[in-house]
């Protein structure tokens, strides 16, 4: 019989397979033995942001992208200080990818804030700098303003912090009814007052001004004593009682 001119499909060989492997494989696997015998630290600022990507991208070589987040943000940890509106202006970044970086960034914050709660429970904020530094990671990495609320017993020691609003803070925006609810839930003896001024310095503005004044004297009228506003900007802060305000009262 003349033989089939069909021929028989050829078996794929070891190395046929291999080609078919994205070449970025190997370098992931590279990466991550790196990170596992050598820790995270030994990572440069784009290869540690590559890592992080390859669990929200799982397939494609993210090394140019971690390389034009970091350009366009203009460092490795702003890449996390982004809000998603601005991660998802980034060529290949959609809405899974912006997502997971924003989540990572608040994660950070979130320990932050929690750590700094734990190590401050029982400390005594009698001076500015005390409460300052124990408000500060609350706007740590934000990039919008935040109003918040620190409750003291009577001597000075933390009972709680809690978000007042967010976008700018007027005394039409911070509700005073909030404030004497969280006092009085939290059986506070007074208050602090703190928002942050995201892309700019500290210096109070006129509606700072305004605000503490219109939520002193209101708080006042409910039994609640207002000690210290304190203001955050990017790199510094600036405490009202400090500036004179409340020694008028």
């Amino acid at each position: 019989m003349p033989k089939s001119s069909a021929e028989k499909p050829k078996k794929s060989t070891k190395q046929e397979k291999k080609k078919d492997v994205p070449v970025h494989t190997d370098h992931r696997t590279r990466m991550r033995e790196r990170l596992v015998q050598q820790g995270f630290d030994s990572l440069q600022p784009h290869e540690a942001l590559e890592v992080l990507l390859y669990y929200a991208v799982p397939r494609r070589d993210v090394n140019p992208l971690a390389h034009r987040l970091i350009r366009t943000f203009g460092g490795y940890h702003r890449v996390f200080e982004a809000s998603i509106e601005e991660l998802k202006k980034v060529d290949g970044v959609g809405d899974q990818v912006a997502l997971y970086l924003y989540t990572l960034g608040a994660h950070e914050r979130r320990c932050d804030r929690s750590r700094t709660i734990q190590q401050n429970s029982r400390a005594q904020l009698d001076t500015v700098e005390r409460m300052a530094d124990y408000l500060r990671p609350q706007f740590k990495g934000l990039r919008q303003e935040i109003a918040v609320l620190l409750c003291l017993d009577a001597a000075r020691r933390p009972i709680s912090c809690d978000l007042l609003c967010h976008g700018a803070v007027s005394a039409s925006e911070v509700s005073v009814q909030a404030i004497n609810e969280l006092a009085m839930r939290h059986k506070a003896d007074s208050v602090v007052l703190a928002h942050n001024h995201p892309r700019g310095p500290a210096r109070p503005s006129q509606a700072d001004i305004r605000t503490t004044e219109q939520l002193w004297a209101l708080l006042r009228g409910v039994g609640i004593d207002l000690i210290e506003h304190l203001i955050f900007g990017e790199h510094d802060f600036v405490s009202l009682s400090e500036c004179g305000f409340f020694a008028k009262y």
